[in-house]
């Protein structure tokens, strides 16, 4: 799993809450969502630029891979 994969899935339950097509108790966990969203980029950020600095090869913004 990469971390554009955790991005796209919470974006879905984003979109389905705008929508309307949650509950009203999962639609006020969007706001988290949406923090989340902002954390793993922001995150991915500081790796990429970690490596950098290293002299690593960095990976693409959205291809971080997690599970390894």
């Amino acid at each position: 799993m990469k971390t554009k994969d955790i991005r796209n899935s919470l974006c879905n339950a984003l979109k389905k809450a705008e929508k309307g097509e949650l509950p009203v108790d999962e639609a006020k966990t969007i706001i988290g969502l949406a923090n989340q969203i902002s954390q793993s980029l922001a995150t991915e950020v500081k790796v990429i630029s970690l490596k950098l600095r290293m002299g690593s090869q960095a990976d693409a913004i959205g291809q971080l891979n997690i599970t390894e």
